[in-house]
């Protein structure tokens, strides 16, 4: 299956529950197949016990979670911490997000580690009126192929929005509308086309394809181009049909 039917086909089965639990487990599903057996799609609190409105979609080792919550783990969290600052996805080795951490910091990404908790890859998300939070996938010991975590990336962001509407108590988010032109831009932007491209098809300059794309993610308040693009498909703006060469 094509990754765009595939985004669509889980777009609309998601939209179809109407709990988190299901929502939770069908997500799960889907990035076991994309060779995650470890993920937490969380608000950044403690996961045993979370306060009311946090979102906890978690397959971790349950001794882990057990002994994370025991030390409080979730107040020193260096994944959380550069979460809160990034807004595109980071891996757990890149110097950038080792550089800084306290001891306490090292010493616990080292004991997930050892509870097989390691090489993650995060995904910053933010939603309004929501916790922080984000989403780290753990990639099998093997290798995850590239194209696995753009998708699982689009996935966990529209997950993540979906579970905010089901506890929130609304099924239909208040999206504002987009310019026809910021559609085409956002519709190209999902088939893999760079700004140069969409620049030359569009008979625009590249800087203003960069400009619209700026704008549309302003307008839907998020804060990736992969965020705006899963927006645009939840809200209607941009369809399947759109998404395809």
């Amino acid at each position: 299956m094509r990754p765009a039917t595939k985004l669509w086909s889980f777009v609309e089965d998601c939209e179809a529950l109407t709990s988190v639990g299901a929502l939770g487990a069908r997500f799960l599903n889907e990035m076991s197949d994309l060779g995650f057996p470890f993920v937490a799609l969380a608000s950044h609190v403690d996961p045993i016990k979370p306060p009311p409105g946090a979102i906890m979609v978690l397959r971790y080792p349950s001794s882990w979670v057990a002994h994370y919550s025991a030390e409080h783990l979730d107040r020193i969290d260096p994944v959380f911490e550069a979460a809160g600052r990034r807004a595109m996805p980071f891996r757990w080795q890149e110097q950038s997000f080792l550089d800084g951490l306290k001891r306490s910091q090292r010493r616990m990404l080292h004991e997930g580690s050892e509870a097989g908790i390691k090489d993650g890859f995060t995904i910053p998300i933010r939603g309004p009126d929501a916790l922080p939070a984000s989403c780290s996938l753990i990639p099998d010991a093997g290798g995850v192929d590239a194209g696995h975590y753009t998708l699982a990336h689009a996935m966990a962001v529209f997950a993540h929005e979906r579970a905010r509407q089901l506890l929130a108590g609304s099924l239909i988010a208040e999206t504002p509308r987009l310019t026809p032109r910021e559609r085409e831009c956002l519709a190209l932007v999902a088939r893999g086309k760079s700004d140069w491209v969409i620049s030359s098809l569009l008979r625009i300059s590249e800087g203003a394809v960069n400009r619209t794309v700026e704008r549309a993610k302003r307008r839907m308040g998020v804060a990736t181009r992969t965020q705006a693009v899963v927006r645009a498909l939840q809200a209607g703006e941009i369809s399947l049909f759109d998404l395809t060469d």
